[in-house]
């Protein structure tokens, strides 16, 4: 095992009332093998009792608090921001790492200096599987963990659950709404992440001898699949999926990837005509969300096109057909 020269580990969460697993999670960082130089813990407006909890039993992680809900990329965006580490490990309150998860995945930056996130193998509660916490990209704006678990790979990107990144690389790809753009409040901002990184030259690697263990939608009482997600969350999973696509689809990739996900969206929506036939209404407001987001989805798509440093036939591999 090797740290590839990076030093001590920053650590990022960021907490909404998240205080039933916030004990176990922290405890597994505190156990790690691997030097940290800094645990922050941004809590979005928690009512559990989350940061009482923080003050009384972790007096040296440094709680942020904001007053309300400003979602999970406002969050980690603070808490990542609060460190100076080269290498930052962004984890879910959900999530419980081995003793050697940090050493091990930090393996993988030796891989070389373009290795801009590193993730493990992660176990998740709510199927009871191991699975490889890299991803490649679906055509669907939705991630495909890739089936190989046994040894180290290239991925599209890691998993915002739980992944250790390059903060050069942060640094490089961060837009005028932070690290993980704001504008997404919740889930798909992995994808985008990992999508700017790959287009500014910044690959990702997995390392399966690093190994975690995810309850998975902690938050929202281990809801898992798209359809039993509340209301606000789907309306929030449909606008990021098309606030990616504006962003970061190159010609290169538009044939591999644009037809299938037209092709995908009248099934979306009429798995949600047949579920949740009340809340369609609603979720037909994430059109209006991506109409007024537009113009300045639009600006940072130009600033993510010149930072582009690959062509688009070198990410083709790490994208599925379907």
């Amino acid at each position: 095992m090797t740290d590839a020269g990076l030093g001590p580990v920053d650590v990022s969460l960021a907490n909404w009332n998240g205080a039933h697993y916030l004990v176990r999670c922290l405890d597994s960082v505190l156990a790690q093998t691997a030097p940290l130089a800094s645990i922050t813990v941004v809590d979005n407006g928690s009512t559990d009792g989350s940061c009482d909890l923080l003050r009384r039993r972790y007096p040296g992680v440094l709680l942020l608090e904001n007053p309300t809900n400003l979602g999970f990329a406002a969050g980690y965006n603070r808490a990542i921001a609060a460190g100076r580490a080269a290498v930052v490990l962004v984890i879910n309150t959900d999530v419980f790492l081995a003793p050697d998860f940090i050493a091990r995945a930090l393996a993988g930056f030796a891989d070389g200096a373009s290795v801009g996130t590193v993730t493990g193998q992660v176990y998740q509660e709510g199927t009871r599987e191991w699975l490889n916490g890299g991803f490649f990209l679906r055509p669907q704006m939705r991630l495909r963990h890739s089936p190989h678990r046994d040894a180290p790979e290239e991925v599209f990107g890691c998993t915002g659950a739980v992944m250790l990144c390059r903060r050069a690389m942060l640094e490089q790809v961060r837009l005028d709404t932070g690290y993980f753009d704001e504008t997404y409040f919740a889930y798909g901002e992995d994808i985008d992440l990992a999508w700017r990184a790959q287009l500014a030259g910044w690959r990702a690697r997995y390392r399966p001898e690093a190994r975690a263990w995810h309850v998975g939608s902690g938050s929202l009482a281990g809801h898992l699949r798209f359809l039993d997600k509340p209301p606000l969350f789907q309306r929030h999973v449909l606008k990021n999926r098309y606030l990616t696509l504006v962003k970061n689809l190159s010609p290169g990739l538009m044939l591999r990837i644009l037809p299938a996900f037209l092709l995908a969206e009248p099934l979306v929506w009429g798995l949600l005509l047949m579920h949740r036939p009340r809340s369609v209404p609603y979720l037909l407001l994430a059109l209006r969300d991506v109409l007024r987001l537009l113009p300045g989805t639009w600006r940072r798509r130009r600033l993510i096109q010149a930072r582009r440093a690959v062509r688009s036939s070198g990410l083709a591999p790490l994208v599925c057909r379907w």
